[in-house]
């Protein structure tokens, strides 16, 4: 994957915490909105990448909107909205100076009001039950994760992220007056519960927010029949990214991938890259991602000496490090879950095998992973897809996002999953609001297609394409230093390259 709140209709295979629950009800009826709202084929690059999103922001900056969600304030680059009123143009984000080829990590407000303008509704008069899940009084959203199975926990944080979310839309007064309920649902880590989970959304949500599995192909075919909007936090299978009515805060890379962090990687490590080997898991979502980077990478230099793919269960990966020790392999790079990677830090220590770059993706960006690998890791470096929550202190979105994760999942694992999850809800929001009060599946999923640049109001990199599915080329890389993680590059705090590579396109 390089890449509880529940009140009624609950399904027999739903997780849902009433300790959770509870808290949730008693959070939303404190309302608690005092505070601010303060996220091979051709490459593309520079204004054709531009053109192909539909706009023309420039790198490293990030227009903010103010938003029409009341008592907010728009992010560090945005424009202060009037509560429940159409939000305007903020100033574009200041250029950072992370080095070379670096943008500036000012982050644009929430946009919450497609096009500058919200349609009008209001609590006595919001259209009623205008279409599955919609009443007067409630919008019923699924979420589909990843908690059971054969990788215990993996996306939970994105389910708890969406209840966080919900539980701060309705302290504020729900959508036209509507609240927000959760249906939440566990894969277990299984294309056939995501097929069935999917199915039953389909009967009984409006939409699909914050979702996020390795098996989401599971749910494809039935997400697309029945046209219910799927806002994922992370699009992790091509089958899925295909459906048109898919959408995502991580868009998935069924078309595009993103060759910046290649191209830092070969100015820094050049022997390195051309000695490189990818390992990946024998599950959907990592096997499509595995080879799609590989293609990419090697349209910029990369040179893969040895590729295996292993079972997620492998317990072992002693033979796969002696065979990279033997081929002379000098970058190594895994498509897995934490617990995996883990695995493969320990043998490669164990066989005392150093090579010159180990990189991980931010599945590994987790408390629980630098503790798995027992000190092994260190010097590893991270390749970072969010804002690094080392940077939350400067960053009001990532601020407001933690403080309601907090206060409805305690504890809840920070990660990437739970920032994109909450990002997606963000862009369901502005969508929804945008309808009004004749909230339909099809209008929402029109006004998804609307959103453009977008950074999930600075728990994302800016200069995505949200409504065309492009993703972001911005990055940042980090290391794996004893307990925490230290920025690498770009140097200076809160700073993202925008600029190196470009994305290739399928």
């Amino acid at each position: 994957m390089r890449n509880r709140f529940h009140i009624g209709g609950r399904s027999a295979r739903s997780r849902i915490d009433a300790d959770r629950a509870r808290r949730i009800g008693a959070i939303a009826a404190a309302a608690l909105m005092a505070m601010g709202l303060a996220a091979c084929g051709s490459r593309l690059a520079g204004t054709a990448l531009q053109a192909a999103k539909g706009q023309a922001s420039g790198n490293g900056t990030s227009s903010g909107r103010s938003s029409g969600l009341g008592a907010e304030t728009a992010g560090s680059s945005g424009t202060a909205g009037s509560s429940g009123t159409a939000g305007t143009s903020g100033s574009a984000g200041s250029t950072g100076t992370g080095g070379a080829g670096t943008a500036g990590g000012g982050a644009a407000g929430a946009n919450t009001a497609v096009g500058g303008t919200t349609a009008s509704c209001n609590s006595s008069d919001n259209g009623g039950a205008t279409d599955v899940g919609v009443t007067a009084n409630s919008i019923t959203i699924g979420n589909i994760a990843s908690i059971s199975g054969v990788a215990p926990g993996l996306t939970q944080s994105a389910q708890a992220a969406t209840e966080a979310f919900a539980a701060y839309v309705n302290s504020a007064g729900g959508i036209c007056g509507r609240m927000l309920k959760v249906q939440t649902f566990d894969d277990g880590n299984d294309t056939g519960n995501n097929a069935a989970d999917a199915q039953q959304a389909c009967q009984s949500d409006f939409a699909l927010v914050g979702s996020a599995s390795g098996f989401d192909n599971g749910g494809a075919s039935a997400i697309q029949s029945c046209g219910i909007p799927d806002d994922a936090a992370e699009i992790s299978t091509h089958e899925l990214g295909n459906v048109p009515n898919v959408f995502g805060a991580s868009p998935g890379n069924a078309h595009y991938w993103p060759t910046g962090p290649a191209v830092w990687l070969k100015s820094q490590f050049p022997n390195a890259v051309t000695h490189a080997a990818m390992i990946y898991l024998n599950a959907p979502a990592t096997q499509e991602q595995a080879q799609a980077e590989m293609q990419a990478y090697q349209s910029v230099g990369f040179n893969y000496i040895y590729s295996v793919q292993v079972s997620p269960t492998e317990p072992n990966y002693a033979p796969y490090v002696a065979k990279m020790q033997s081929a002379g392999v000098q970058y190594v790079t895994e498509y897995s879950d934490d617990n995996s990677a883990a695995r493969l830090v320990q043998a490669m220590a164990q066989a005392n095998f150093q090579p010159q770059v180990v990189d991980w993706f931010s599945e590994e960006y987790t408390q629980h992973f630098l503790s798995e690998s027992q000190g092994d890791a260190n010097g590893n470096l991270v390749l970072m897809a969010t804002t690094p929550y080392e940077d939350s202190s400067s960053n009001p979105g990532m601020q407001l996002f933690l403080s309601w994760l907090n206060r409805v999942a305690p504890g809840t694992q920070h990660d990437i999953f739970g920032e994109f999850a909450w990002s997606a809800g963000l862009a369901f929001l502005q969508a929804a609001k945008a309808v009004g009060a004749h909230l339909t599946r099809a209008a929402l999923i029109s006004q998804l297609q609307q959103i453009g640049s977008w950074n999930g109001g600075g728990v994302q990199p800016p200069d995505q394409s949200f409504g065309q599915k492009i993703p972001s080329p911005c990055f940042s890389y980090f290391k794996i230093s004893g307990n925490g993680f230290t920025r690498v590059y770009p140097s200076a705090a809160g700073s993202i390259d925008c600029t190196s590579g470009g994305l290739v396109h399928y």
